[in-house]
């Protein structure tokens, strides 16, 4: 227990000194600037500036504590992933190779910026070419922690500031949906182990159990070595569509299945430290499962029933304007509004056609998506009553995006600018 407690303050030491790095505000320069690009995009749907710096707090928070958490995983473990060269004392940089191979695979495609897939290929050149001087297996345990955090932040923060959009999916018709991006810097501790030449600060004896990922060929009683935690910085990001279900139950779903992926992955890479071969099949499932789980993704949203689709009878709610009756009224997304005062609203100008005799009070029929019908009711005595603020999902769209899954984030950001057929009720 004692030896937990101080690890952990080390660990939350060094992250502290990592907030003072140059290189992690830089992660947090692009956190901001991939936010505020889509500001203007954010303004035209939904009515309201949401400001880039209230996005990046918030992510920095969250990344904060997911970098607490998966340094105290990956120093548990004793995740290492320099390789330790006992002639040179020569620690080969791991990280450098794991973000050359993702920056080159985003050229193909921006998801492709993920180390499960340079974690696999740099995993796999060195465990048959013996290059680069890295640790598989340590590369792979990184993967899983850092994968388990992602499924962690996604869980619980993937679905903020949602954008809804109009889309079109491959069999022609055209839906409501909700576009999530998120990105969190993480400032995370990793292990590197050097030969001691002169005296060493602070340390901490730790258990013979001791790392459990242990370093193939590396052996702690020879010579003058010793573990050191090395900072570095990491960006997660999370994109995705919601069509089938709401963005809170999809990001719930895509983090549930991120979270078994990683718990897989990590299992491998402790099995990998003891049976070799386990380190080839780590390094191959790594990539793979991760497409199984992209691709599967994409086809839930494409073909699966649209949860956001225009109904025959009734208006379907796909958003609600902060500060209009409507969210007042606690109308949610996915509600169907079947009639306003007792007149049918059947039409997509139906409700706004009622509204524009400004009424004090009305009460609408509506269908909530679980199926069940409620009345909800609102007034406003001295303005009259204009607007719901809602957007809801028309029966005759104009204007849409096209999705395409093979197309890079920032071309399917772009390409929903031109979705400008938002109906504000």
């Amino acid at each position: 227990m004692v030896t937990f407690i101080k690890v952990s303050e080390l660990v939350i030491a060094s992250i502290g000194s990592l907030l003072f790095n140059p290189l992690f505000w830089i992660v947090i320069g692009i956190t901001y600037f991939m936010y505020s690009k889509n500001s203007n995009l954010e303004t035209r749907i939904i009515g309201y500036k949401i400001s880039p710096w209230v996005k990046v707090k918030n992510s920095v928070l969250a990344g904060l504590m997911a970098g607490i958490m998966g340094s105290g995983m990956a120093v548990f473990l004793g995740i290492t992933i320099e390789q330790y060269s006992r002639g040179s004392g020569y620690l080969s940089s791991g990280i450098l190779y794991l973000w050359i191979i993702a920056l080159l695979l985003s050229l193909i495609d921006v998801r492709y910026l993920c180390f499960s897939y340079a974690g696999g290929i740099v995993a796999i050149m060195n465990l048959i070419f013996g290059f680069p001087n890295i640790n598989p297996v340590g590369i792979m345990g990184l993967v899983g922690i850092l994968h388990l955090m992602e499924s962690m932040l996604i869980w619980l923060d993937g679905y903020s500031d949602a954008v809804p959009a109009l889309v079109k999916r491959k069999d022609g018709s055209v839906v409501g949906g909700y576009i999530m991006n998120r990105v969190w810097p993480l400032p995370m501790m990793i292990l590197s182990v050097v030969m001691i030449t002169v005296g060493v600060g602070e340390s901490v004896p730790m258990p013979d159990w001791w790392p459990i990922i242990r370093q193939p060929g590396l052996d702690l009683n020879m010579g003058n070595l010793m573990y050191i935690l090395q900072p570095i910085p990491v960006m997660l990001g999370y994109g995705d569509m919601a069509i089938t279900k709401s963005p809170e139950k999809k990001c719930k779903d895509s983090a549930f299945r991120l979270f078994i992926y990683s718990i897989v992955l990590i299992l491998l890479s402790v099995i990998a430290s003891k049976i070799h071969i386990f380190a080839y099949i780590a390094a191959v499932f790594a990539p793979i499962a991760h497409e199984i789980l992209i691709l599967y993704g994409q086809r839930e949203e494409q073909e699966g029933k649209a949860f956001f689709n225009a109904p025959e009878r009734g208006l379907k709610v796909l958003f609600c304007r902060k500060g209009y009756p409507g969210l007042n009224m606690k109308l949610e997304p996915g509600d169907i509004i079947m009639s306003i005062n007792n007149v049918r609203t059947d039409r997509d100008e139906d409700l706004s056609n009622f509204l524009k005799s400004n009424p004090s009070y009305i009460w609408l029929e509506v269908v909530k998506a679980s199926g069940e019908k409620i009345t909800l009711d609102y007034r406003d005595y001295q303005k009259g009553i204009s607007s719901l603020g809602l957007l809801i999902v028309p029966k005759t769209p104009s204007m849409y995006l096209e999705v395409n899954t093979k197309a890079r984030l920032l071309s399917a950001i772009k390409a929903l600018k031109k979705v400008v057929n938002k109906k504000r009720l």
